[in-house]
């Protein structure tokens, strides 16, 4: 009997995942279907959504979401789930082939996970116990697949799990991407930071509120405009003051209890302890909300201060923090017209005009803006 076996995450299941599983069973024409979903999966960060929740999507969502003739033979194998550990993919094919040797094993995985298969626990041996299919995601980068790998010619939905946690995070609609009853057990039980806006507008004075959706709606378009992912940036941005959610009496102490690591942290709660905001909203962004993005969470962490090397994105964030719309300061206009032709030296500017702000009013300087302005503004 041919089984398709159909692992992954799951977090979400999304309509690409079922676009995938009956392309391949109408190319098998499998007796059964297993879908695996995996506890930890071996190539990917930890699941943001517990074993559970994703066990409920799949069983809400994606097994009714079937065409009749395959959700009569589609079942849930919750082994690696059950084993509440970082399974590899050989081990279960493995079990499945000792447990049924009469079965034909075909595995059905999505176009990232074929690209990275030399990255897998005993490839060779996989590539042995069964037969392998897989299908371009319109927007994935043009992957090379093994030459095991039978490619499905089937349009596939241009969606993917990461970029539908940052568009539920960041209040999208998300409906092309999700089936409805997938969506609404994730808005009912508050899933990937769903509710992510309504804290920050909960938690924020209006103006603040504000000026984060002001920076968002800047830095979306300085990333289109530099060839960064807007997705990243839009969540770099929602993110950036969440720190702000935290009052300013209890920064320090935030500071201290969590062993941050912000430069000269001492001088820092003496001197000017408001600056802790964006080393607090890193914190916050990864232990509250679920960022696992570390280019994210450094350009929440350096959105203030800056860092000693800044990629693009945090040198974006930096930017568009400094002159979003909402900005008042006298430079603010002519510079966010320079972002677009030159971010970096948008970026020197409107960290030379942070300095001087600080000046005028008789504030510290902290030596890190002072030694990143020497390095790349001062002029010789």
């Amino acid at each position: 009997m041919k089984v398709l076996v159909f692992g992954g995450s799951f977090d979400p299941p999304h309509v690409g995942h079922t676009a995938l599983l009956v392309a391949a069973a109408q190319r098998i024409r499998p007796g059964r279907i297993l879908i695996v979903p995996a506890y930890h999966a071996a190539l990917k960060p930890s699941p943001r959504a517990a074993a559970q929740e994703r066990l409920r999507m799949l069983r809400v969502g994606l097994i009714p979401s079937l065409p009749e003739r395959w959700r009569r033979i589609a079942r849930i194998d919750t082994r690696e789930m059950l084993g509440q550990r970082r399974v590899y993919t050989i081990e279960t094919l493995a079990a499945l082939k000792s447990e049924h040797p009469d079965w034909e094993l075909h595995f059905a995985v999505g176009s990232d996970g074929a690209a990275a298969w030399s990255l897998w626990r005993a490839p060779e041996r996989l590539a042995r116990i069964c037969r392998w299919w897989t299908a371009r995601r319109p927007g994935a980068a043009a992957h090379r697949f093994p030459p095991h790998f039978s490619v499905i010619a089937r349009p596939m939905p241009p969606v993917s799990s990461t970029q539908l946690r940052a568009d539920l995070a960041a209040g999208r609609d998300c409906s092309r991407g999700l089936h409805p009853r997938i969506a609404a057990l994730i808005a009912r039980r508050g899933l990937y930071n769903a509710g992510l806006m309504a804290a920050l507008k909960a938690g924020l004075k209006p103006g603040r509120f504000a000026h984060i959706l002001a920076v968002r709606k800047l830095a979306e378009a300085l990333a289109l405009r530099w060839g960064e992912d807007p997705r990243r940036a839009s969540w770099a941005a929602l993110l950036h003051d969440c720190g702000r959610l935290i009052r300013r009496r209890r920064l320090a102490a935030y500071a201290r209890a969590r062993h941050l690591r912000a430069p000269r942290l001492g001088e820092i709660i003496r001197r000017q302890p408001g600056l802790l905001h964006a080393y607090v909203g890193a914190d916050l962004a990864r232990r509250r909300f679920g960022c696992r993005d570390q280019e994210v969470l450094a350009a929440v962490r350096s959105h203030t201060l800056g860092a000693p090397r800044m990629s693009r994105l945090e040198t974006l964030l930096y930017v568009a923090d400094a002159v979003s719309e909402d900005r008042t300061h006298p430079h603010a206009a002519a510079l966010r017209w320079l972002s677009f032709r030159d971010l970096d030296a948008a970026f020197a500017q409107a960290l030379s005009a942070k300095l001087r702000h600080a000046l005028e009013h008789g504030r510290w300087l902290h030596p890190l803006s002072v030694s990143l302005w020497n390095r790349i503004g001062a002029k010789p």
